[in-house]
């Protein structure tokens, strides 16, 4: 792990995007460039949250652990998005955040921010919106796994990581690292991705799962919604 102080562009996401010049610049001056390699840890679920962050390039899996030791993976922040937010009113951090590959960040202080906020305390406001739409979308991960079957969660996940990972339909992700996102057993997932397989929605190799009918997981991810 490579930190830096705050040098160059910054790109402060969507919530900031109505911010002025003027905390913008404060921003980028107060932030820390950071350089994680492919399965870095840059913190784990329990640990103190003083930063937030965001993604500048490349990809970091945010993933909690139940306590017999399975891992179930939520979410994959790329290129403009932010995490960590929760940091920025204190408490321990809520879930693990790992690089998947060469991962360049910047680190936002919770006491920067804070400093900001009593300056410009109508920003709140969008920090707020930012901390319920990522409580929506715990809330709907977690109602999926508990009431969904595994191949309407297993089409969910693929077509999430074909977004999130996938080019043109090839999704570089093993059956095993697929069952962490479903909340399933590898061998779950691998029954459920052979009967596809035989259907033709999908082609299977060594660490990529090729997504051949599109149409097909579409209408099962569908179902959530039903």
């Amino acid at each position: 792990m490579v930190v830096s102080s705050g040098v160059g562009p910054c790109r402060v996401g969507s919530f900031l995007a109505t911010a002025s010049q003027e905390l913008s610049d404060a921003i980028e001056a107060s932030a820390n460039h950071m350089t994680l390699h492919s399965g870095d840890v840059l913190f784990n679920e329990g640990e103190p949250g003083e930063v937030f962050y965001l993604v500048q390039r490349g990809e970091i899996e945010i993933s909690v652990h139940a306590v017999d030791g399975r891992k179930l993976s939520l979410a994959v922040m790329r290129d403009g998005e932010t995490f960590g937010e929760i940091a920025l009113f204190g408490g321990n951090r809520t879930a693990t955040a790992r690089a998947l590959d060469e991962t360049a960040l910047l680190a936002i202080p919770r006491s920067d921010v804070l400093a900001m906020l009593r300056k410009r305390p109508e920003l709140a406001l969008q920090f707020i919106d930012l901390l319920c739409a990522r409580l929506r979308e715990l809330s709907s991960k977690l109602e999926e796994r508990a009431f969904e079957s595994v191949p309407v969660r297993l089409a969910s996940r693929l077509l999430y990581l074909d977004g999130k990972l996938g080019h043109r339909g090839r999704v570089a992700v093993s059956q095993a690292q697929l069952a962490d996102f479903v909340g399933a057993t590898r061998e779950g997932v691998a029954k459920a991705l052979a009967i596809w397989r035989a259907r033709n929605w999908v082609a299977l190799s060594r660490g990529t799962i090729h997504i051949l009918d599109r149409a097909a997981l579409e209408r099962l991810r569908r179902e959530l919604s039903e």
